[in-house]
């Protein structure tokens, strides 16, 4: 066996005994360099083995790869602190894309004291919510083929549904947030949609908590510089901090 290839599953090992581990533990654990260890987790990532995190990596599957009545469970005190300061930036009267996810579904539950919204989405959970508790706002579900492990619908049709239509903020998750190549995800389906919202709206805000920074998606939706709010909480790393001041981003650490 290649060394590089023994190194790999050893990563793999310690992926499975921690679920996480940074760069520095792997390359002392194994004894070679950091560069080294990076190349493993590329190679690990690209084959479907693990994914990369802002420092290290985890093993996969990930949350993306849980049921959502999972996903909605990890990190929840860190996703209703974002949730919270992401309805600040909702007014009275706006009309809103809000797009699937386990995060904006607990940013929608923060706007119970709003009036007169007008909420676009393709999540038939946030679509849900709104529904059991009648506040009195309009909803519109996005039609297309529903994905269940998503409660949503992805394709085309979905993103033919926003034609002509504006929106005065767009709120969105993120699978992935990379330093380089921006808000990424996993599917293209997803990306699609988040793009073609974020060109429809006067102000994108994306929410997300700190295990999404780091990541490397297989599809770039657009840019860090093409948001105009990011929340998330203190545990995102300093290089994100300084790539969105460069770009002019409010960048919200709650």
């Amino acid at each position: 066996m290649r060394f590089s290839g023994f190194r790999q599953e050893k990563i793999l090992e310690i992926l499975r005994s921690n679920e996480r581990a940074s760069v520095s533990l792997l390359a002392d654990r194994l004894e070679v360099s950091p560069e080294s260890i990076r190349r493993d987790l590329r190679l690990l990532e690209m084959n479907g083995f693990a994914r990369r995190v802002y420092g290290g990596a985890v093993l996969t599957p990930t949350e993306g790869d849980k049921p959502f009545g999972e996903r909605n469970r990890v990190n929840a005190p860190e996703k209703n602190l974002i949730a919270e300061k992401a309805a600040s930036l909702v007014q009275n009267g706006m009309k809103i894309f809000v797009s699937s996810g386990t995060t904006t579904l607990a940013c929608v539950k923060h706007l119970h004291k709003h009036q007169d919204l007008t909420i676009f989405t393709n999540s038939i959970a946030i679509a849900a919510h709104f529904f059991a508790h009648g506040w009195g706002t309009s909803v519109r579900v996005l039609g297309g083929p529903m994905v269940p492990e998503y409660q949503a619908t992805f394709g085309h049709s979905t993103i033919m549904a926003l034609n002509g239509h504006r929106f005065d903020l767009a709120l969105m998750g993120a699978s992935a947030v990379h330093v380089d190549h921006g808000f990424m995800g996993f599917g293209e389906d997803e990306v699609a949609l988040h793009d073609e919202a974020r060109r429809q709206a006067g102000t994108t805000v994306m929410v997300a908590d700190p295990s999404k920074f780091g990541r490397f998606g297989s599809v770039r939706a657009f840019g860090l510089g093409d948001a105009h709010h990011v929340i998330t909480t203190k545990g995102v790393g300093e290089e994100f901090v300084q790539r969105f001041a460069e770009l002019r981003v409010d960048l919200i650490r709650v």
